[in-house]
């Protein structure tokens, strides 16, 4: 899990960087997000140990996060 979080941060941050946020409101931003980024990593696989995040915490996030990050 530990190693999924690390590079859903990163992701995360590249992703918002590229949208135009602000380098130092980019760390707030991935403290949040990161999990919608890590869902999306993992595709529903279930990993070994603890996913601590309900699907509907992660569609809730999901919603914000793409209001946000418009395409």
């Amino acid at each position: 899990m530990k190693s999924l979080e690390q590079t859903a941060r990163r992701i995360c941050s590249l992703d918002l960087l590229e949208k135009g946020f602000l380098p130092e409101h980019i760390a707030a931003y991935v403290d949040r997000f990161w999990p919608v980024v890590a869902n999306e990593v993992r595709q529903g696989i279930v990993l070994i140990g603890e996913w601590p995040f309900t699907a509907e915490e992660i569609e809730e996030l999901a919603a914000e996060y793409r209001t946000l990050t418009p395409e």
